[in-house]
This record gives structure tokens, C-alpha cells and sequence, in this order.
């Protein structure tokens, strides 16, 4: 440890060769001189005065005292250090006796451990913007947002944590136009055209199949690629591949160059199997309507065939044998020509319920009371037993409830039509602001509901139904009894529409 004793005008009156080494000074050359010859040139003058304040009130200061002191060395040159101070009195006369340290590799030390800290909290930073952007991406993912926004939103996420000038997302196509511009932030459409050429986009190509590296650079400072007066100095390129099918690429432009670290690739790469699941996502979602459509059309032929074609073939029947039974048997040709009345206005009610299912915007036009209406005429027609519809109604029902309050309705009409063998049927439907019930009740056979698997008779439809709208979907059947279906939907603001 250094040590150095001043007198109360801060004339150095003993130093040891550890502090001469520190300083640079031989002690020889120290004694008698100021002690402020130790301290940096633009503290000097504020030195004297707190040399004075100490003389007037003398106290023993420790070392490690968080003061940031500077020594300075005979050459000039500058260091942190520590000083404690104490003293004693010889008579009269104040001696002041410092002991000074080094503490150049513990600030060094420090500084380390900061830069070290302030990199690992841009890190963890990074990390969690990285986090966030892909909590972001996969909520759009879920969401039913059209394929452009969601590609839109994932190039603005690479953009930006990747640092790029500019970004964009592009299919490959064949023949005169070779790609299309799909999502871009930072370059147009147009602009992206530009930067390629059939040759570059061979060249693509094969990267995509493996046989380049996922990026390209210009280490030079040369521009690589360059459109509309903007030069590219470096850009880091991911194939999007749909399952075998190469599809386009992610692209990532910067104007000054650069070289790409692994993460960074990485992160480039999950940018694109995001896009690419996105662009899968769509396909599959026009998949599945396409097939949805086909399914109904398929169902709404099966209905055609099995209520339609019956009931008017049955009417057809009876219309044949009436001109005989008329002359033979009149009262049997009045009860007859009553069914054959049933059966034309059944057929007509199925056919226009068939119509409604086609245009499912009608379907929401149309009120309740006539759906119902409709929905029973039908059954009836089928079924050639009595059904009785009481409907009380405060106020209108919201499409989507409305919507799901007939298809479970008709779901449990079918049942009956086909299954219950019942004499009589019942349908009720109360609508109130704070709730609205729709009851459907036969004195069928009835059945066993442990025995009857989810899938059949209609029952996950009608549950699927019910938990699309948060009603309460309740079914009471037993054998020989008949059953109850019985839909329960509350109001959370206390109105029904």
C-alpha cells in the first residue's frame, strides 16, 4: 500500500516506494513538493480548498469511502484510486497521513461486468422482443384474419428484429412472370420485380433446393443489388417450402453490408416457416370450405331424395287411385285427398327449406316463427302425424342464435320423422329478454341415451349447436316414453337481440 504524510499546508513531508512506484516518481523528488503534484491538473485548485476545509476540521476518512478519485502519474497520464485519511498533531503542528491504493484493474473489472450486464440486458431484450413477435405471429396464425394481413404483420416483425432495410415476401411462378409479389415492407411490388431476372431466379431456385447457402453478402461494400437509386449491399434470403412444394422465398435487404450470425439465420428461417404455415393455412381453409360447400350439397341432395322425392312419389300415388276411390268410396277419397293435400304442402315447406339452406343469407332474414313454421310443415308431410307449433314471441332473436335454435330443431324433427314412431308432436318456443327455450316433445318409442353413441341421431350436431351459442342442451328420452329435446339459451345483457 502507498503511503504519504503532508503537513497542514500540503507539503509532502514522507512517502514510501510504493507510492513513488505508483506515481512514477522517485521519493526523493516528492518530498517538499505539494501533494496536489499526485492529482490531476483540473482538480488542483478545488483540492486546495477542501485541504483547507479538512485542516479546520480534521476526521479519519476510510478507504472506500465512494469518492471517484484520480491519481495522476510523473508523465501525466491518469488512474483511478482510493484514498483513506487519518491524522495526528505534534504539538501545534497537523500532520495529515494518506494511504492510496490502485484500483485501475477493479475499475476495469467493473466496466467489464457492466458492458457484460448492458449486453446480456440488450439480449435478454432481443429475446423477448423475438418472444412477443412470435405470441403476435402465432395469435394472427389462429385467427381468421385474410392471408395478406398475416403476411403483412410477419414481414414487419423479420424487418424489424432482423434489422433490414427492407423485406418482402414472394411467390415463384412459371412462364413470363416468374414471381409475384406477396408482402413487403420497404419495397414495392414493382421494385421487387426489378431486382431479379430469370438468371437470379434459377439461381434461387437452387438455393432453395439446397444447393447454396441461405444468404448472400457483399463483404466489398459493393452493391449486390440495386433499383430505383437504392443500393443493396446484403440480403439474407429463406425458401418457403409448402410440404415438397417450393413456393417463393422471404426476403431481407440491407444497404450497408454485413455479415449474418447463426441465430440470426435462425431467426430468419422461423420467419419463414411462419409464412409458410400461414400460406398453408389458407389453402387448407379454402380446402375445407370448398368441401363444406360440397358436403351440404351432397346433404341437401340426400334430403331432396329422401323427403322429397318420397313425399311427392307417395302424393303421385294417391293422386292415381283418387279418380277410382271417388266413385267407389267417397268417404275413403276425402280422407285421402286430405293426405294428398298434407303431402303437397309438406313437399312444398321441404322445398323451401332446402332453398333457405342454400342461401344462408336468407336464412338469417327470415324470422323464427316462419323457420319454425316451415321446419314442422315439413315433419308433418313425412311423418303424416300431427305436429302443434306454439311460439311466443317478445322480440326477435340474434341471427347467430336464431340460426342455431333451427338446426336443432331440425335435427330433432328428423329423429322423429325417422326413429320415434309417434302419434303426436310438440313444439314450443318461448323467446324473453333474459331467456329464450325451444322444446321439442314426441310420445314416441323413446330411446336408451346410454346406448346411443354421440354420432348418431343427430346428437353431436345439436351439441355442437347449443355450445356454439353457449346454450344449455338438454335431451330426456326413455324407452317406450317418448323424448324431450329441450334448447336453453340465457341473455348476458338481458336482451334477445
Amino acid at each position: 500500500m502507498a503511503v504519504v504524510a503532508v503537513d497542514q499546508d500540503g507539503a509532502i513531508l514522507y512517502a514510501n516506494q510504493k507510492l513513488a512506484e505508483m506515481f512514477h516518481y522517485a521519493v526523493a523528488d516528492l518530498i517538499g513538493h505539494p501533494i496536489e503534484i499526485l492529482i490531476p491538473e483540473r482538480y488542483r485548485s478545488d483540492h486546495h480548498l477542501y485541504r483547507n476545509l479538512f485542516a479546520e476540521n480534521p476526521h479519519i476518512r476510510p478507504m472506500g469511502s465512494g469518492l471517484d478519485l484520480a491519481g495522476r502519474r510523473s508523465d501525466g497520464s491518469e488512474f483511478p484510486i482510493e484514498v483513506g485519511l487519518s491524522y495526528f498533531r505534534a504539538g501545534d503542528a497537523l500532520m495529515v497521513l494518506g494511504s492510496i491504493i490502485d484500483i485501475t484493474r477493479r475499475k476495469e473489472t467493473e466496466d467489464l461486468l457492466e458492458r457484460r450486464v448492458e449486453e446480456r440486458t440488450h439480449e435478454i431484450d432481443r429475446r423477448r422482443r423475438v418472444a412477443d413477435s412470435l405470441r403476435d405471429i402465432l395469435q394472427v396464425l389462429n385467427s381468421n384474419r385474410p392471408l395478406q394481413k398475416i403476411l403483412d404483420i410477419i414481414v414487419a416483425q423479420a424487418r424489424e428484429l432482423l434489422r433490414a432495410d427492407a423485406s418482402a415476401i414472394y411467390q415463384l411462378h412459371e412462364g413470363d412472370r416468374p414471381l409475384s409479389f406477396q408482402a413487403g415492407v420497404g419495397i414495392s411490388p414493382a421494385q421487387l420485380t426489378a431486382l431479379y431476372d430469370a438468371a437470379s431466379l434459377k439461381s434461387a431456385d437452387a438455393y432453395a433446393k439446397g444447393q447454396h447457402a441461405p444468404l448472400s453478402n457483399s463483404a466489398s461494400g459493393a452493391p449486390i443489388l440495386r433499383v430505383d437509386g437504392d443500393d443493396y449491399c446484403a440480403q439474407l434470403a429463406v425458401p418457403l417450402k409448402l410440404k415438397d412444394e417450393l413456393y417463393g422465398g422471404l426476403m431481407l435487404y440491407y444497404r450497408e453490408p454485413r455479415k449474418f450470425s447463426t441465430e440470426e439465420i435462425e431467426l430468419a428461417v422461423m420467419f419463414g416457416d411462419q409464412a409458410a404455415l400461414a400460406i398453408e393455412n389458407a389453402r387448407l381453409r379454402v380446402q375445407a370450405e370448398r368441401a363444406a360447400v360440397a358436403a351440404e350439397r351432397n346433404r341437401i341432395a340426400r334430403d331432396l331424395h329422401d323427403s322429397v322425392t318420397q313425399t311427392l312419389f307417395s302424393a303421385s300415388l294417391i293422386a292415381e287411385v283418387l279418380p277410382r276411390l271417388m266413385q267407389r268410396q267417397p268417404d275413403e277419397s276425402m280422407r285421402r285427398l286430405e293426405e294428398l293435400r298434407q303431402l303437397t304442402r309438406g313437399a312444398l315447406a321441404e322445398m323451401r327449406t332446402l332453398l333457405l339452406e342454400l342461401r344462408p343469407a336468407t336464412l338469417m332474414e327470415v324470422s323464427i316463427e316462419e323457420l319454425l313454421r316451415q321446419l314442422t310443415e315439413a315433419a308433418r308431410g313425412r311423418a303424416r302425424i300431427p305436429i302443434e307449433t306454439s311460439v311466443t314471441s317478445a322480440m326477435p332473436l340474434p341471427p347467430a342464435i336464431k340460426v342455431a335454435f333451427y338446426y336443432v330443431a331440425q335435427e330433432a324433427l328428423n329423429n322423429v320423422t325417422k326413429h320415434a314412431r309417434a302419434s303426436h308432436v310438440q313444439v314450443t318456443l318461448c323467446v324473453q329478454p333474459e331467456q329464450s327455450a325451444l322444446t321439442i316433445r314426441d310420445d314416441g318409442q323413446g330411446f336408451d341415451l346410454a346406448s346411443v353413441p354421440p354420432e348418431h341421431l343427430g346428437l353431436a350436431i345439436m351439441r355442437e349447436r347449443a355450445e356454439a351459442i353457449g346454450a344449455t342442451l338438454t335431451i330426456d328420452s326413455t324407452a317406450g316414453a317418448g323424448t324431450s329435446v329441450n334448447l336453453l339459451w340465457a341473455s348476458k345483457d338481458g336482451k334477445a337481440s
